[in-house]
Order: C-alpha cells, then sequence, then structure tokens
C-alpha cells in the first residue's frame, strides 16, 4: 500500500480505469465461457446418451439374429438323427446318413447368405462327428485341434442351452490361416435334454463399424469391449488402453480423458453403457476442442474487447488526469508556501466544478487559518492566566487542611479530645475529597471515611439516627471509587429524618450481584422517604438545592466510568428507601482509574 500511495496520480487513474474496464468484461467473458462450456458439454453428453442407447441397441439386435440362427436347428428333424445316432465313418454311411449330410451341408452353406457378417461355422456332434463351413478359404478342419480345447467351449456348455457369445477370439479351426471372429454358440440337445452337438457361428466384427456408418457418427469416436475388456472394435486406437480403466463396477456414467493424435494431444469427452444382454461395454467420445469451438469464439471476442477497452481507457484516462492533475500541482505549490508561513496566499479560481470549487474552499480555508493562527496565540495567553489561577487554587485545599491540623493540635493541648476528633474527621473528610477524581480507594477507606462524616453528622444531630455497618470482611479489600456512599448517606440522614418522632435507622451492607460480576452496595433507612418525583433522577432540576443533583452526580460518575449497566437505582419498598448502587466487582490494585478490570469479563 505505500508504494501505491506513491504513485503520481495520472498513473493511479489509468490503472483504476483499465481495472473497471476490462475486469468486468473478463469476468463476463469467463463466465460466459465456463457457462457455455458448461451447457455444450451437458448437452453434448445427452445427444451420446440418445446415440449410444441406439448403437447398444443395433448391437444387441445384431447379435440377437445371431441367437436365432443358432436355433435353426432344432427345426431340421433329419439333422438331429444325424447327430443322435452313433459315430459311422463315411463307408458305413447309408441312405439316411448320406441325406442327412446333405442337409446339414446346405444348412451351413446357407447362413453367409442369411448375414454377410457370418464367416463360418462348424458343428461338433457330441458322438464325434464335426461338420465345418468357411465362407472364403478351405473349409477342413485342423485336425490338430480338439474342439473342446476351444477357449469358449466350457462357456457354452456352462449356459445348458443358452446362447454363449464371445469377444474377438482368434479362429484356428480350419487347415488355413487362422483369422480373427466374434463366437457364438450354442449347445444343441434332444428332447429328453441331453447334449447333442455345439454349434459355433464365426461372426465377423465388421458390422460394428457397419451400425455405427449407418448411424452417422463421423465425429464420434466409438469402442467397443467384451466382458473381458478385450476390444471387439475402436475407431480410435490410441483411445483403447485408456477406455480400460472407465467404468470399472458400472454400468453406465461419463469420462474424459487425453489421448495422443498423429500432431497433438486431444482430450476427449463422452459416455459409456454395459450390455445387459451381452454385457459388453460400449464407449462414445468426442474431439474436446471441436465440441468447445463456440466457447473459444466467445472467448477471443472477450480478448479483442477487452483490448478495445485498454486503448480507449487509457486515452480518456489520460485525458481526465491532465485536466485534474493541473489545479492539484497549483494547490500543491500553495500549500507549500502555507507550509512556510504564507498563509496571505490566494488561488486563482478560474472553473466551476468540484476542482473550482476545491481551489474555493482552498483559498478560504487559507485566509480562515491565518484568522484561527492569530486567535490561538490570543488563547494561548488566556490560557497560561488560567493555569496560573488554577494553580494558585489548588494551594487553597492544602492550606486548609494544613491549618485544621494546626487547629486539631491545640485542642489537643487545651485538652478537648472531642473537638480534636471532630477535626480529625473534617480532615480525613477533606482528604477524601481531594481524591475524588484520581483514585480509587478500598471498601475500608470509603467505610472509615463514612464513620468519621457520621461523626460529623452526630455532632449536628444528637440521637437522631443509628448506623449499622453489614460488610462482610471478604468485600473490604475491593477498590471503588472515592466519596461514592457519602452522598447517599448524607440524603439518608437529611430527607429521612424530615417529620420522625422516633431515631431513624439507616444500614449500609454489601454483597455480590446475581451474576458474580458486580458489587452491590445498599444504603437502607427507615424513614420518612424522599419527597414525591426525587426517585426519578433524569428529571432533576439543576438547582443547587434540589435533593437529586447529589444523587445524579454519585450515578453519572459510575456511569462515566464503568458503563450504562452499572449505576445508581432507588427504590422505596415496605416503608424502606433503598439506594442502590452497582459498580463492577474489580480485582486489580488500587491506585488509578485508567486500567481498571472486573471479575468474570
Amino acid at each position: 500500500m505505500r508504494g501505491w500511495s506513491n504513485i503520481r496520480f495520472q498513473t493511479k487513474l489509468f490503472v483504476v480505469f483499465i481495472l473497471l474496464s476490462s475486469v468486468p468484461a473478463l469476468l463476463i467473458g469467463t463466465t460466459a465461457y465456463h457457462k457455455s462450456s458448461e451447457m455444450l458439454q451437458d448437452r453434448t453428453e445427452q445427444d451420446l446418451s440418445v446415440i449410444l442407447t441406439q448403437l447398444n441397441t443395433s448391437i444387441e439386435r445384431q447379435i440377437s439374429d445371431f441367437d436365432r440362427f443358432t436355433m435353426i436347428p432344432y427345426y431340421l428333424p433329419d439333422i438331429f438323427s444325424f447327430l443322435n445316432q452313433p459315430y459311422l465313418s463315411k463307408d458305413q454311411w447309408g441312405s439316411q446318413e448320406i441325406n442327412a449330410q446333405k442337409t446339414m451341408a446346405r444348412l451351413m452353406s446357407a447362413y453367409p447368405s442369411i448375414n454377410s457378417s457370418i464367416n463360418g461355422l462348424v458343428v461338433y456332434g457330441m458322438n464325434g462327428t464335426s461338420n465345418a463351413y468357411r465362407l472364403s478359404g478351405n473349409s477342413v478342419m485342423n485336425p490338430n485341434l480338439r474342439f473342446v480345447d476351444n477357449p469358449w467351449y466350457d462357456e457354452v456348455i456352462a449356459k445348458n442351452g443358452g446362447f454363449a457369445i464371445t469377444g474377438v477370439q482368434e479362429i484356428n479351426q480350419f487347415n488355413t490361416d487362422s483369422f480373427q471372429a466374434i463366437v457364438g454358440a450354442r449347445l444343441l440337445m434332444d428332447e429328453e435334454y441331453q447334449p447333442l452337438a455345439v454349434m459355433a457361428i464365426f461372426i465377423s466384427p465388421n458390422f460394428i463399424p457397419k451400425i455405427v456408418r449407418s448411424l452417422e457418427l463421423s465425429t464420434v469416436q466409438v469402442a467397443v469391449f467384451d466382458r473381458d475388456q478385450r476390444v471387439i472394435y475402436s475407431s480410435e486406437p490410441a483411445l483403447t488402453d485408456k477406455l480400460k480403466s472407465f467404468g470399472q463396477g458400472q454400468t453406465k456414467g461419463g469420462w474424459e480423458t487425453e489421448a495422443s493424435s498423429d500432431t497433438r494431444q486431444v482430450g476427449y469427452n463422452g459416455v459409456f453403457l454395459e450390455s445387459d444382454y451381452l454385457g459388453w461395454k460400449t464407449y462414445l467420445g468426442v474431439d474436446r476442442e471441436e465440441l468447445l469451438a463456440g466457447s473459444r469464439s466467445i472467448r477471443r471476442f472477450t480478448l479483442f474487447i477487452i483490448v478495445a477497452l485498454v486503448f480507449i481507457t487509457a486515452a480518456a484516462s489520460w485525458l481526465l488526469a491532465r485536466s485534474l492533475s493541473k489545479p492539484i500541482y497549483r494547490l500543491i505549490r500553495s500549500m507549500r508556501d502555507v507550509e512556510k508561513g504564507k498563509f496571505a496566499v490566494t488561488v486563482p479560481v478560474g472553473r466551476g466544478d468540484e476542482i473550482g470549487r476545491l481551489e474555493g474552499s482552498y483559498g478560504r480555508m487559507v485566509t480562515r487559518l491565518d484568522e484561527l493562527v492569530h486567535s490561538i496565540e490570543e488563547k494561548e495567553r488566556q490560557k497560561r492566566h488560567a493555569e496560573l489561577y488554577a494553580l494558585r487554587a489548588r494551594i487553597q485545599p492544602h492550606f486548609l487542611y494544613n491549618t485544621l491540623n494546626s487547629i486539631r493540635m491545640l485542642a489537643i493541648l487545651q485538652q478537648s479530645p472531642h473537638i480534636a476528633k471532630l477535626i480529625q474527621s473534617l480532615n480525613k473528610l477533606l482528604q477524601a475529597n481531594m481524591k475524588l477524581d484520581s483514585e480509587l480507594v478500598s471498601l475500608q477507606e470509603e467505610l472509615q471515611m463514612l464513620r468519621d462524616y457520621v461523626s460529623l453528622m452526630d455532632l449536628r444531630y444528637t440521637n437522631v439516627f443509628t448506623v449499622d455497618w453489614k460488610v462482610p470482611e471478604e468485600f473490604l479489600h475491593l477498590p471503588i471509587p472515592p466519596m461514592l456512599l457519602q452522598p447517599l448517606l448524607e440524603n439518608a440522614i437529611f430527607h429521612g429524618a424530615k417529620g420522625l418522632d422516633r431515631n431513624l435507622h439507616i444500614t449500609v451492607t454489601a454483597m455480590p450481584g446475581q451474576d458474580q460480576r458486580a458489587l452491590i452496595l445498599e444504603i437502607i433507612d427507615d424513614g420518612a422517604g424522599f419527597p414525591p418525583g426525587v426517585i426519578n433522577l433524569d428529571n432533576a432540576p439543576d438547582a443547587p438545592d434540589s435533593p437529586q443533583i447529589g444523587l445524579r452526580n454519585v450515578r453519572d460518575r459510575i456511569r462515566l466510568r464503568f458503563g450504562e449497566e452499572y449505576g445508581l437505582e432507588m427504590l422505596r419498598i415496605d416503608n424502606l428507601t433503598i439506594m442502590r448502587v452497582s459498580i463492577p466487582l474489580m480485582s486489580m490494585q488500587l491506585g488509578g482509574d485508567s486500567h481498571v478490570e472486573s471479575t468474570g469479563r
């Protein structure tokens, strides 16, 4: 902040203008960019979810067709009869076996015409027969491979007649080169649910890109994994390994990742869905850069606006600062003259705006300062005279105090102990009065002063009142303001004894407050009470002889020192007048009033 305060006003104005113009635009543009990006991503995720559902349904429908194809042998009794008979070599075949074999060959050769994705199929009979067909290439079975050694065989048997589908497998059932295919197989069973044969269809994975093309997903990346997380199809090989880590233990959701292309690092956003029918997971994703192309245009437009605003505000701030700095520099030069004591400096007023009014006010201020300087000099002279008078006035109480001590010593010498005792009490009252505004005293000292005051009053009102002191010893060390209770006791004596034909009884008590944070001091008398309206201290007249004046002074002293929650309360209960003082229950040492602390604070 110190560095900022030393910068020229023109520079500050330029910076402020730049911030006021560019920061809101930047915030609005950034907010619009992020909001539009979020909306585009949410919308794209919703659209991808719809497309993904359609793609998954199309794949399931295609596999369902293959499922139905494996049921065709159930509608050809000749084939079932052939599979249900014991194995016979070809030289032992009769007409029935030959017809069944022909039917099997027609059936197997018809499958590729039903669906072009079927590259071949095999039928392994439990009686030892095996029949195979391949769309292209040699259809002769590989004699070195037993069909029970196929990795999918156990799964087919476990289905117990149900349709089993695998991911992409390496097919090496034929004597020619192996090829990649999806295997759809079923265990064929007779009427007694005994296994007859295993029928396996070898499906080309190319049916998936055909479905993708039919859905016109040219800008969408597609990947399909089987239940063992093996790739069935992927339109972007760079994404294949990264997608395997998404959706573990989940059936659907969103994903976000990055992959390296030939020229750059590409970020993708997408969704995935697991097929309940197949157990396959299908992933759809789009290039995040292409997705957010519209949002980036908002960002570029925002940057353009900010740059334009910077140039505009720079020019505006320079013109404004120039019109402001010139009169300010003129004021600075005038102020330097005033610093040297030249109060007669005048500043020309040449404009009617705020700066012009400032110059006019400054000129009037300088003139007024010149007048005030002369006035202060005169007041200082009068103040020195007042201080000398106050010093002389302070000598008078000490003179009276010393004179009373001399009279007391004379009374002792004249063997008048009663007069000496009264003069000593008066001395103590005078000493307490001298400490009124500067110190705290202990409650014990205050009570001793009250006893001295009672001695003086007893001289004036002999056998008119009695005082009981009910103050526990543990409160005697607590500090209170001096001369706090004397006006209350004085009022109790003067007003309580009026019109009484009996002795006035006064009680002085001390107790803790209910919250243990205040000290409660009470002066209770059973006298005639105050005149009507005296208890309301706020309406006390300013006359010197008003009975409320001394009481209101006590209340005001307490509130000024300790706050509005403390003070003086006056009650009239059961013919008793109670004057209750509440002050903080203080715990610090005596001797000062500027750092008073209260317990419980």
